[in-house]
């Protein structure tokens, strides 16, 4: 059997923690690079890229979900820096300002987009990243995932590659291959992987 791409580990349960789930704006890395972007992304872009991606792909499984620009704002609203290292912060503001239940924060580790087209490339996209569920107001660490992969093709992973946006019939850009990473995790967590008690 095929090992899981995204790793994704519960560490504690709490019922009613994902009613109301707050994305936190992610961090990057010191030093990450976004390589090979044609756009020309930042560092920052990518993580506000990947922030939003998690926002949707949470939403899209009915979760109700308070946005990572939304939790900026508010943290500059109050003349204090985005806690996107800082879950007890985190915590507090998205339980007090959003009724949030908890709170994802992230990091971006690696990103680097492919090299060349979709249907030949000389170097296929490469993401990385971790994030943690916290509950809220109190930041309890439950869930965590882990991503690190550069896209396999059909012939070197068939069981791997055939999961990918296009049944791996192409390579991914870097921006494709994160929004469906983001996706499995937020299917899993809302569709019973990870299960909080009752």
């Amino acid at each position: 059997m095929n090992p899981p791409v995204v790793k994704q580990r519960t560490v504690s349960s709490a019922g009613g923690s994902t009613r109301v789930i707050a994305v936190m704006p992610f961090a990057t890395r010191p030093g990450l690079v976004a390589v090979g972007s044609d756009a020309g992304m930042t560092a920052d872009e990518v993580a506000e890229l990947l922030a939003n991606f998690m926002a949707e792909a949470l939403a899209a499984n009915g979760a109700r979900v308070i946005s990572p620009s939304d939790l900026a704002t508010a943290f500059l609203s109050e003349q204090r820096p985005v806690a996107r290292r800082d879950p007890p912060a985190a915590a507090e503001l998205a339980a007090s300002r959003f009724g949030a239940t908890s709170v994802v924060m992230g990091e971006v580790l690696r990103w680097r987009e492919r090299k060349g087209e979709a249907y030949g490339t000389n170097r296929p996209a490469s993401v990385a990243y971790e994030m943690t569920l916290y509950q809220a107001p109190v930041p309890r660490r439950l869930w965590s995932a882990r991503f690190d992969h550069t896209q396999r093709t059909l012939l070197a992973d068939p069981l791997t590659a055939r999961k990918y946006p296009g049944g791996g019939t192409r390579f991914l850009t870097a921006a494709e291959l994160a929004r469906w990473a983001l996706g499995q995790s937020a299917a899993s967590l809302m569709e019973g992987q990870w299960r909080a008690a009752q």
